[in-house]
């Protein structure tokens, strides 16, 4: 076992919530040394970050070495811990020191938590944590000391599995909760007693020190950022669009985290949290009955069902080029005149979709459309070199590893009309909402055309 940043990562990954993606993750932790390096929209970076296939960036390992310790613990109290799943991080730590114990190459006198200056042999005998330092000082560490490719042979072996393992010994590990620790310096000033034992001067050094901390305006930003990402920036409520956040940049349309809390004794938090229109549905929060409410967070549970699907194809990157044949089948949509194709020169797909709305959907779109898109296709072939049977092929991809994961969701009683919607959502990911009709369409014809569900077709 190798600790390096992609077995870090993994372990983070692995104690995440489904909704966060992995590259929003990783991106948000990479961003509390480098805050002009935001990879969150990039899937191939961060998939071979997270297998070892690649070293980090200069920008991170760079700075990694001289960025102030406090200050990337504040960063990742404030915008890392949100993005993980508390009820999962004693197994996560478990996990971490079984790796830091295997890793051969690190000698017991190494420190390797770069915020509190402990070593491994401090943290193999360590039961009691803070998790916003030990997670920055360890991330310090594999980000300024080792390289990432090293642990290539070994990353393999960090499964949902491996930190499962560790379950049934999670109540060895106690978190500490810094938050709740008395202020004990305010307290002694204001009896009068420090400035005697200590000195002005070292009080000044301290108020100075406190006066550089970085100022966290909303702990809820990164929150929000998540909530808009989920349910493709609109609020639950109502539907209006709110904007989705572009490289880590907050929406310009007004809106806000509310936490749907069903008791006065649950706790607000990621599992409970929405994104509402501010100043409106937000609002309409507090009259709400208790099944409004469930209501809500059931939308928010298919959003993150949806997002945790569409990140088993994040590795599928589909050619530039389809961006310009959405383009062309969006105008074609909006065109009257279009020649109507006879439903018997098409695939037939009766027996490839079993769903009778989905199939009634697709044949009235392709009826009219299915003879424009394949000439448009056809056409961009030679003119732009677009491969329309390596799109369909990597569409077909997609949607194996989708229906895949199907398997153990009895309560999804359409599993087509699901897998092509998710398609839709994945391809739509990639080339912008705005393309979101014509995504529609062209999967629609990757049914007709036998590229999609062909495991039933005539």
């Amino acid at each position: 076992m190798k600790l390096c940043f992609g077995s870090f990562m993994t372990v983070l990954k692995l104690c995440k919530p489904k909704s966060v993606t992995q590259k929003f993750l990783c991106g948000t932790v990479l961003l509390s040394v480098a805050p002009l390096y935001d990879i969150r929209n990039e899937d191939g970076t961060v998939h071979d970050l997270l297998i070892c296939r690649s070293n980090l960036s200069p920008d991170v390992t760079d700075r990694a070495p001289t960025a102030d310790a406090q200050e990337t613990v504040s960063y990742f109290k404030n915008s890392v811990l949100p993005l993980l799943d508390a009820n999962k991080m004693k197994s996560g730590i478990m996990a971490l020191k079984d790796i830091i114990a295997n890793d051969n190459d690190i000698k017991p006198d190494v420190v390797i938590d770069r915020t509190s200056g402990k070593t491994k042999a401090d943290i193999l005998k360590e039961t009691s944590f803070v998790l916003e330092e030990l997670l920055a000082g360890l991330f310090l560490y594999t980000a300024s000391v080792v390289s990432n490719t090293d642990g290539k042979a070994s990353i393999g072996k960090v499964k949902a599995e491996y930190i499962k393992s560790f379950n049934a010994r999670s109540d060895e590990i106690a978190l500490v909760n810094t938050s709740n620790k008395p202020n004990t310096t305010a307290l002694t000033v204001q009896e009068g007693m420090y400035i005697d034992t200590v000195g002005v001067e070292t009080l000044i050094t301290i108020s100075d020190q406190i006066a550089k901390l970085t100022v966290f305006e909303k702990p809820e930003k990164d929150m929000l950022v998540t909530l808009l990402t989920e349910s493709r920036g609109k609020c639950l409520n109502c539907g209006n669009v709110l904007g989705i956040p572009v490289r880590g940049k907050l929406p310009s349309s007004k809106c806000e985290v509310v936490y749907l809390t069903l008791s006065s004794t649950e706790t607000p938090g990621y599992e409970n949290a929405v994104a509402l229109c501010e100043g409106t549905c937000a609002k309409e929060v507090v009259v709400m009955s208790t099944d409004e409410k469930k209501a809500l967070l059931a939308s928010k549970r298919r959003c993150a069902e949806l997002q945790a699907f569409i990140e088993r194809t994040e590795s599928i990157r589909f050619p530039k080029e389809i961006e310009n044949v959405l383009r062309e089948i969006h105008k074609a949509k909006n065109l009257g005149g279009l020649e109507k194709t006879d439903l018997k020169d098409l695939v037939e797909i009766e027996e490839k979709i079993h769903e009778p709305y989905l199939k009634e959907k697709i044949d009235a779109s392709m009826v009219r459309l299915y003879k424009k898109v394949k000439n448009i296709c056809g056409r961009l072939e030679q003119e732009i070199g677009f491969d329309t049977q390596i799109f369909g092929e990597m569409m077909k991809s997609a949607q194996i590893l989708l229906s895949s994961g199907l398997k153990d969701k009895p309560e999804i009683t359409d599993p087509q009309e699901f897998v092509i919607e998710l398609l839709v959502e994945k391809l739509s990911s990639q080339v912008g909402q705005q393309h979101k009709d014509a995504c529609d369409i062209i999967i629609g014809y990757l049914v007709k055309r036998c590229d999609l569900f062909n495991e039933n077709a005539k």
